[in-house]
């Protein structure tokens, strides 16, 4: 795939990581290492977005959608319109009208059902989503355990 020239400068200007720009496929043992050196932990979440990005046509387009997963750094949403990975991308907090600018650092198609697409902000924002997340050693199993208060 070649890019135009205003293309290179765009993607140039935005000094994306090699990472964003390959999709390589992972083993299991890779996939667990990715999972133990993320930045903050992942929480499983419908939160109302809008995603304003480019298709792959250069056409500008905005996308009401939510969230599949969300973390201290970015999303995992599901889209509709196939968002071109090398354009930023503007994510929009519905709730609170919160915009930040992102970076597209994955994108799978589901065949019938659209794609998935993993968004970074481009600058630290953690209080974007208004809440807390858990902390690293954090045990999802530990929060249904039964607590007795000692008497």
């Amino acid at each position: 795939m070649t890019l135009k020239a205003t293309e290179r400068k765009t993607v140039a200007t935005l000094d994306l990581p090699e990472r964003a720009m390959a999709n390589p496929i992972r083993t299991v043992d890779e996939q667990v290492r990715q999972i133990k050196n993320r930045r903050s932990t992942r929480v499983v979440i419908d939160f109302p977005v809008t995603i304003f990005g480019q298709d792959l046509d250069g056409k500008i387009f905005v996308e009401k959608t939510k969230t599949m997963t969300v973390s201290a750094h970015g999303a995992q949403v599901r889209l509709e319109k196939d968002i071109d990975r090398q354009k930023p991308a503007l994510l929009v907090n519905t709730k609170t009208g919160t915009e930040v600018q992102c970076r597209i650092v994955y994108r799978k198609e589901i065949p019938k059902r659209g794609f998935e697409v993993g968004i970074e902000f481009v600058d630290s924002y953690v209080k974007f989503w208004g809440m807390n997340f858990p902390p690293e050693d954090w045990n999802p199993a530990d929060r249904k355990k039964v607590c007795i208060a000692p008497r």
